[in-house]
């Protein structure tokens, strides 16, 4: 039985914060705002369309979106219940995870091991067999705008999608390349700690924090330190790294010293980095320009999307720049990080964040902010000790 339960926001309407005393989530898109409410059982994963709710305990998954995304699943069993659909494989194969971040894909791990693909591009859709990973257990998935990566807990990377720009790192360059494993040898055995991907550039990211790319370098989204098309293999590009953040076409990257870097496209000012004059690039090339538009001390967690990047600082606010989708609460092409003005949904959001923390997920076009109840320890530091007790027990 679903406990959620979800509520359409309509632009001018604003929450009581009585009706949030479990975790919450937000879902923007382009056109549609959602609450999603006691939602301390599931974890969300927004998807261009629509969203996920996945059951921590049963592994059971909830969608909820348009047509178009509920015909991805053609070929199962869905159950409707007005908007809610209840995919029904999950019943006997509960989910773990599920990965999202561009239009083309999304990718679900099982409990069991089991890994699902569904694309609208093409016709690949559903359960994948094992053997397509040598029977190695997928760890993780990053979907790409046109391939998507598969990282087994060998160290081995698997592939699939468009390979024309070397995104694979595979010696053949087909448009709709079938699963294949990627040539990872440049990175000398490194164990692999993340991979990442930008629509058609690939990242690899060494526990030791060594960064490699290969794919597009089209807009200096590869980190090249010049116009070049593409690069066919694994190239490194940065060391000393401890976090990937990749958008469409522009990239962050955060170093084990807390700077921040950034490269890409930078059309619609996504970090913030207003061109001075007509003539200056809107490409960032290299991977040695820094973040300068905001505090990086101040920073807890920083995503990339579409054509936008989010900030939550140390004090719980959320911040964007970039293209904001045209809606009335995350609105404009902002040229410089502006603060959401959250109290436009929930009128004590200042409240909420005392006893809130809060994570974001992004993606082309879609924003996902949702809640982690702080925890309360007792604080030892102001105890006293009010009496001494003694029990004596003698025949």
């Amino acid at each position: 039985m679903q406990e959620f339960e979800i509520h359409p926001i309509n632009n001018n309407q604003s929450i009581l914060p009585q009706t949030l005393k479990n975790n919450f989530a937000f879902v923007f898109s382009s056109s549609q705002k959602y609450l999603i409410t006691n939602c301390n059982n599931y974890f969300i994963k927004a998807f261009e369309g629509g969203f996920f709710l996945i059951n921590k305990l049963s592994g059971i998954v909830y969608f909820y979106g348009h047509k178009e995304s509920v015909n991805s699943f053609s070929s199962y069993n869905i159950i409707f219940n007005k908007t809610i659909h209840l995919l029904n494989f999950t019943k006997n194969d509960p989910i773990r995870n599920i990965f999202t971040k561009f239009p083309a894909y999304f990718a679900m791990i099982s409990k069991n091991n089991n890994v699902y693909l569904f694309s609208k591009k093409n016709e690949q859709k559903g359960l994948l067999p094992k053997e397509k990973f040598e029977n190695e257990k997928v760890v993780q998935i990053a979907c790409g705008g046109v391939h998507v990566l598969f990282l087994t807990e060998n160290n081995n990377l698997f592939g699939a999608g468009n390979s024309v720009d070397g995104s694979l790192s595979i010696d053949s360059y087909g448009i709709d390349t079938d699963i294949v494993k990627c040539d990872t040898s440049m990175i000398g055995g490194k164990k692999i700690k993340e991979i990442d991907v930008s629509y058609n550039c690939s990242f690899i990211l060494t526990v030791d924090g060594d960064l490699f790319a290969t794919g597009s370098c089209s807009f200096g989204v590869s980190g090249q330190p010049q116009d070049i098309r593409s690069c066919k293999k694994f190239t490194k590009i940065k060391s000393n790294v401890e976090k990937i953040i990749a958008g469409y076409f522009f990239v962050a990257l955060k170093t084990f010293e807390n700077e921040y870097f950034i490269f890409g496209y930078n059309n619609c000012n996504q970090f913030g980095q207003v061109k001075s004059n007509l003539m200056e690039s809107d490409k960032i090339y290299g991977t040695n320009t820094k973040l300068k538009t905001f505090n990086v001390n101040d920073i807890d967690q920083l995503q990339c999307g579409g054509y936008h990047s989010m900030i939550v600082n140390k004090n719980q606010n959320i911040y964007i720049s970039g293209n904001g989708f045209g809606n009335s609460i995350i609105s404009g092409n902002h040229k410089g990080y502006t603060k959401i003005e959250m109290t436009k949904i929930i009128k004590n959001w200042e409240n909420c964040k005392q006893d809130f923390n809060f994570k974001l997920e992004t993606g082309f076009d879609f924003i996902l902010i949702y809640s982690e109840r702080k925890k309360n320890y007792f604080n030892f530091i102001n105890a006293y000790k009010i009496a001494d007790i003694t029990f004596n027990f003698s025949n």
